[in-house]
């Protein structure tokens, strides 16, 4: 019996090899599932929709990087940008949709309610202020724009240097938030 990871594993390296032949606007459910040999609804039950399985991809390698590098660290973005910098045809694919629903928003959001949930623990508070939000949502907006550029080949720097200079960036109040919750 699969577990919910291998679950989440065979449609992840599934998608990754149908991306190879066609772009991810091109890439049906249905179609994927019957590659993988199962039903549609073992898919939804695990994913809203493809984009959410990119998503889930691109938080599984940033977690892996977790597991090796010091959590909020620039060893920890350096070992993330690793790890994406491998699989940066597949994610230069991913990002070129920019649709209502693209991996690039999923992103996006994913970031802020990250750096909301660590400002908001750090802070003690259920509702930020104006300013901490902001600061939440601009580094959101930056962080992933410019990952995107990096790996688009816009940004000319290795894995170790946009590490470095992401985590020079980082608000302080937000760099505090993330080491108070390692």
């Amino acid at each position: 019996m699969r577990t919910t990871r291998d679950t989440k594993g065979m449609f992840a390296d599934e998608l990754e090899s149908m991306m190879e032949r066609m772009p991810l606007s091109k890439v049906r459910v249905a179609d994927l599932c019957a590659r993988c040999g199962v039903e549609r609804r073992v898919f939804y039950y695990h994913f809203k929709d493809k984009y959410d399985l990119v998503a889930w991809m691109f938080e599984r390698d940033y977690s892996m990087a977790a597991e090796i590098g010091a959590p909020y660290s620039v060893e920890l973005y350096a070992q993330a940008h690793r790890r994406l910098w491998e699989r940066r045809a597949f994610y230069r694919r991913a990002f070129e949709e920019d649709s209502q629903n693209s991996i690039f928003r999923y992103l996006i959001q994913f970031s802020i309610e990250a750096n909301e949930a660590a400002l908001k623990r750090y802070l003690g508070v259920s509702q930020l202020a104006l300013a901490p939000a902001f600061e939440a949502r601009h580094f959101a907006h930056a962080n992933v724009g410019c990952v995107v550029d990096w790996l688009n080949g816009q940004i000319a720097a290795t894995p170790d240097q946009l590490a470095r200079e992401m985590f020079s960036c980082m608000p302080a109040l937000l760099r505090k938030a993330y080491e108070a919750s390692s």
